[in-house]
């Protein structure tokens, strides 16, 4: 095997386990603070901090509101977790590692859906319960950019993947 493919299956392991650590840290502080200060800190939404400090609003409903953006997290790590294990594994043109791939970018793309689905859900119950509310919908360049840029990638694996296949066939 090549040095640098063992190099990048290294490499792959090393992330892999630093996912894993990051995600057992953010969840744990995400619990910490809601279980010890009573605060919600995965939302950056000045409209959802308002109706969480209200007595008047339904907290459940507010982590309905939320609790998606939680759960495509978590589904999105587990994809990262697949694909980073099978470029531990040295398969990085491969099927697999291109389908894991390819479902971080839906994860991706329903990440962004969803963001504006809450501001808009938590915007209509704030304005159920206050007088004045302002929506501003967090359209960020960044992740249609991201997005577009992970869509490249998939294509660029994939012609790596029939350039490899091709020179299997030519030896």
């Amino acid at each position: 095997m090549n040095k640098n493919m063992h190099k990048l299956m290294k490499v792959s392991g090393f992330f892999r386990g630093l996912v894993f650590i990051a995600t057992a840290v953010v969840l744990i502080y995400l619990g910490y603070s809601y279980l010890v200060h009573d605060e919600i800190r995965f939302s950056q939404d000045v409209l959802f901090d308002q109706l969480w400090q209200e007595p008047m609003a339904n907290r459940s409903i507010l982590l309905a509101i939320y609790s998606p953006s939680l759960i495509v997290m978590l589904t999105g790590i587990y994809w990262l977790q697949r694909l980073l294990s099978h470029y531990q594994q040295g398969q990085f043109f491969g099927q697999a590692p291109v389908h894991c791939y390819l479902w971080l970018i839906w994860f991706k793309v329903i990440e962004f859906v969803i963001g504006i689905a809450q501001y808009l859900a938590v915007g209509y119950y704030h304005g159920s319960l206050f007088e004045q509310t302002t929506i501003e919908l967090p359209i960020d360049f960044g992740h249609i950019t991201t997005i577009l840029l992970m869509l490249l990638i998939v294509y660029l694996l994939k012609a790596a993947r029939e350039i490899e296949q091709e020179n299997k066939e030519f030896i």
